[in-house]
């Protein structure tokens, strides 16, 4: 664990219920023993400030919290600061032990902590993207921390690593063997949004940094059709990247070695001293969005705040969709309707919107037939129709629910005020896929945790007591189907398949 960090983390809490009073926040650690330091930490600054404890009572709507990569699935905060724990050591020393993220998954488990936020998320850490030096070994979840880190210091998505591929000519050979016998690190072919770099000169300070690009008019220069791809473009992308370039000639490198070499040696002490390098992106070069880097607090910890990268989960539900129009001539009083023309218009909701339940069907109607209620005689002619759409194999009728006639895969879909957010107005079958959604992305979960998620998923905002009294009677009917499982430690997750 971090204490430094700890307090640091603790004090930026109340500092931040002092400035936004009214905005929720929760903490995020990536171990259990960061977050009990946290919340030793968050007891001591209340004893000094106990003017703000009210902040972090339980009873608020959505309270204060300290949790663990392992239990914050399906907590949601406008605010969320992240603790990374690990770090330096005393000899100065970055271990890539971290925890989880090097398991297999470990990715997923890191975009759960990531995207709890719903505002933006602060990151504290004594270690930067570029302190993390990677090889081919290095685990998914690593790779994934340093590009997260790299976009929360820098507001810009994009990795740069070793390829592993050889160099394509002698001549970077010879390069390549002359830095390294005058004591520089260097690595070939390394990969940067879809260029490559001949060869990168390692910063010696930061592993995972590097202090100088070096262009070779090697194999694949040469191949190159166009003159300007292969110079001015190239170059302008790659420095845009926050690359520092060096170009050596072939023709030079043979013809004048001792001026050449002399070149490149001073080339790579003046990007030592100066540290414009491939992670080091200048700010101006970020997308527009609020900045904010506080000082220092304690030694390295550092805060860095940026907007939340958005949960992969959002990206798999599309909103609801209404009927646009019902597809009959509208015309007179709606109850006085043909059964056959009513049937009509209900077959036509329910293939749009379906599985729908029935009031939404009359509501849709009545909506698009312009009218502002619908008394007992327009509830029961849709009622008919609905029954006669049933009996002629139309539509199909579960409860409360109509289908449209041809099964199909279940959508889960988020209701964005129109049709209202409300559990009862949702068939069992799509809060059951919800869940499954969920417990798919997320690993095991609390049933808190899922019940809070799901609801989420579906566009309900506030899990009340009715909300939450449902999805629990969906989840033990999944328990009892063996579609769930339900661990001894009470979490539940998906059998496998």
């Amino acid at each position: 664990m971090n204490r430094m960090e700890a307090r640091a983390v603790a004090k930026a809490a109340l500092d931040h219920y002092r400035k936004f009073p009214n905005e929720s926040l929760g903490v995020g650690a990536f171990n259990i023993k960061q977050q009990q330091a946290i919340l030793e930490e968050v007891e001591l600054q209340l004893r000094l400030h106990p003017d703000m404890e009210e902040f972090v009572k339980s009873n608020r709507e959505e309270h204060f919290f300290v949790k663990n990569l392992e239990t914050i699935q399906g907590d949601e905060r406008d605010v969320i600061f992240l603790s990374i724990g690990f770090g330096f050591d005393a000899s100065r020393r970055l271990s890539l032990n971290f925890g989880p993220l090097n398991h297999e998954g470990g990715e997923r488990r890191l975009n759960v902590l990531i995207s709890r936020a719903r505002e933006r998320c602060v990151v504290f850490s004594n270690f930067g993207a570029n302190d993390i030096s990677l090889d081919g070994t290095a685990a998914f979840g690593v790779r994934a921390l340093k590009v997260f880190l790299d976009y929360a210091e820098n507001r810009i998505l994009h990795s740069t690593e070793e390829t592993g591929e050889d160099t394509d000519s002698p001549f970077e050979d010879s390069v390549y063997d002359f830095l390294r016998s005058n004591g520089h690190e260097v690595r070939k072919q390394v990969g940067c949004a879809g260029f490559r770099i001949d060869l990168g000169v390692v910063d010696p300070e930061s592993p995972g940094r590097y202090l100088l690009g070096i262009e070779c008019d090697g194999a694949k220069y040469h191949t190159s059709p166009v003159a300007r791809d292969r110079d001015r473009l190239r170059q302008q992308i790659l420095e845009g990247l926050g690359w520092r370039l060096h170009r050596i000639w072939s023709t030079d490198w043979y013809r004048n070695p001792n001026e050449s070499e002399r070149r490149l040696l001073d080339e790579v002490v003046r990007a030592k001293h100066e540290k414009l390098t491939s992670v080091d992106v200048p700010k101006d070069r970020a997308p527009h969005m609020d900045v904010s880097v506080p000082q220092n607090v304690e030694g390295r910890v550092e805060s860095h705040e940026s907007s939340t990268i958005g949960d992969p989960l959002d990206s798999m539900v599309s909103n609801y969709e209404l009927c646009p129009s019902l597809e009959i001539l509208m015309t007179g009083e709606l109850h006085e309707q043909s059964t056959h023309q009513l049937a009509k218009a209900v077959i036509r909701v329910v293939d749009v919107e379906g599985p729908v339940h029935f009031d939404e069907v009359v509501r849709r109607i009545r909506s698009l037939w312009r009218l502002g209620r619908a008394g007992n005689r327009i509830y029961d002619a849709i009622s008919r129709a609905a029954s006669a759409a049933k009996r002629n194999g139309k539509i199909r009728r579960r409860g409360n629910f109509l289908w449209p006639a041809t099964e199909s895969p279940i959508q889960v879909r988020r209701r964005c005020g129109d049709p209202a957010a409300r559990i009862d107005l949702i068939c069992d079958e799509e809060i059951a896929e919800a869940l499954k959604l969920v417990l798919k992305h997320q690993f095991d979960t609390l049933p808190d945790d899922l019940i809070v998620r799901s609801s989420r998923l579906l566009g309900i905002q506030a899990t009340h007591g009715t909300t939450s009294k449902r999805i629990k009677i969906v989840i033990r009917k999944l328990i009892d189907e063996g579609q769930l499982q339900e661990m001894p430690n009470g979490m539940l997750h998906l059998p496998k398949s």
